[in-house]
């Protein structure tokens, strides 16, 4: 019986509906960035926003008196922000008797230009949160795995490739990164970031060292050191500005929590394309239909829960070994290489 590519991709498509479409798990942030109030602990309310008490204390030096905090503090709402916020939000005005602090925060977008002006305390929480910057990092157990506090060139050749959806952001600068599994990890900066931070300076110098001097400046990076230098210069640095617009241009999540765990129906959706696309390699064009078992699906933006079909390609598992990120993670054994390799010869393809 012939095959049915328009019936094949129907199904595909019911099947993403039945997972709740991949386009509903990368449209938003697990945790608003500046999610936090201040309030003076002699004080009756909390401020969530720079109203013109805050404005007073920062102005006269008493915000030096403050603290921050993620929740209620176990004071009032300040009248004050209220009344700011209504005028500024007419269509979202806020009442003091029923203001809920964690729908409040649940409804509302990043403004990196929220607090500007404001000398904020710079510890809270215990000093494990930043609002000054933002760090990036795949949260996958590998080796050598790394983080970016910029947009490098390394960070632009994942965004070009679309691997940059299976990214997630951070503000948690204890230097423990949180995985998918629930785990927190170290991970080590990147050097293109430490490289070609301050229009290419380096961080610390770091471009002008020999090994041993970068060595010494990788290993003694400090997340909360790096976080207070940005808030020293403000959220205008450029590297900054352009890890902001990764964020929403690619709709990043931030935080871990959102798994990246294949469909519960992944082997069918996996067998369906590779009969859709008759167990030919999309890369190198090997023909597979004698060996199915060579033949693999890959994520081209490493978002596991996408199943779309413009994301999955049919490969061999010597180029999908070549993938970007699969060098450590993705191997194949002697046999496979030698079969893969003979098949290449018989059908005269070179392996690349």
């Amino acid at each position: 019986m012939p095959l049915d590519p328009e019936k094949i991709f129907a199904d595909l498509t019911a099947f993403r509906k039945e997972i709740h479409a991949p386009e509903e798990c990368h449209c938003g942030y697990d945790v608003k960035p500046f999610r936090f109030v201040i309030y003076n602990p002699a004080g009756r309310v909390f401020h969530f926003m720079p109203c013109q008490t805050v404005t007073a204390a920062n102005n006269s030096g008493a915000i030096s008196n403050f603290r921050r905090s993620r929740e209620n503090p176990g004071l009032a709402v300040c009248g004050n922000c209220i009344n700011k916020w209504n005028n500024m939000h007419p269509d979202k005005a806020l009442n003091a008797d029923t203001f809920d602090i964690n729908k409040f925060f649940a409804g509302l977008m990043y403004d990196p230009k929220m607090w500007d002006g404001i000398n904020l305390p710079p510890d809270f929480d215990g000093d494990e949160f930043s609002r000054e910057c933002f760090f990036l990092y795949r949260p996958v157990k590998l080796p050598h795995n790394v983080f970016h506090f910029m947009k490098c060139s390394a960070v632009c050749e994942d965004e070009k490739i679309g691997w940059i959806r299976s990214f997630r952001f951070t503000d948690r600068i204890t230097g423990k990164f949180e995985m998918f599994d629930g785990s927190f990890q170290p991970l080590r900066p990147c050097d293109k970031c430490l490289a070609e931070w301050d229009g290419g300076k380096g961080w610390q110098g770091y471009s002008s060292q020999n090994d041993d001097g970068k060595k010494a400046i990788r290993d003694s990076f400090s997340l909360r050191e790096f976080a207070r230098h940005c808030g020293s210069l403000g959220t205008k640095l450029p590297e900054l500005s352009a890890l902001y617009k990764l964020m929403d241009d690619n709709s990043v999540w931030f935080g871990a929590k959102v798994s990246n765990d294949y469909p519960s129906n992944w082997d069918k959706i996996s067998a369906m394309y590779r009969i859709a696309h008759n167990y030919r390699c999309e890369q190198c064009g090997l023909d597979m239909r004698g060996h199915p078992d060579l033949a693999v699906v890959h994520h081209v933006n490493g978002s596991h829960p996408d199943v779309a079909p413009e994301n999955m390609r049919v490969l061999c598992q010597w180029c999908h070994s070549k993938q970007p990120h699969h060098e450590r993670s993705v191997k194949i054994d002697r046999y496979t290489y030698n079969l893969v390799r003979k098949l290449s010869r018989e059908q005269g393809i070179k392996m690349s």
